[in-house]
């Protein structure tokens, strides 16, 4: 499953999700450290339909884990060349601008 929620500034609409295994771990490799223990992650477990539906109407996004981060692929939000890991997990970043 995934947890996903948005977070809203003005007309901004800033989705993050995670795959649900992942909240509340910290990711760590030699120069990074990801804390998906936040209140920022910390969000409603959604099906990937509903989250296919969240990335549409995100205007930027923080994804980690394997299954966020491919549904943003397939869905064209990220391309996999610009996907990074942290800890060996699959992390994402995604900025609608105009």
């Amino acid at each position: 499953m995934i947890i996903a929620g948005f977070h809203t500034k003005g007309a901004e609409f800033i989705l993050a999700a995670c795959d649900s295994e992942l909240l509340g771990k910290k990711l760590e490799d030699s120069d990074t450290v990801m804390d998906l223990a936040t209140d920022f992650f910390d969000g409603d477990e959604v099906t990937e339909d509903e989250f296919r539906g969240m990335l549409a109407r995100a205007t930027s996004a923080n994804l980690v884990g394997k299954t966020v981060v491919r549904i943003a692929v397939e869905e064209g939000c990220i391309h996999p060349d610009a996907v990074g890991h942290v800890g060996g997990t699959p992390f994402a970043i995604f900025f609608c601008m105009g």
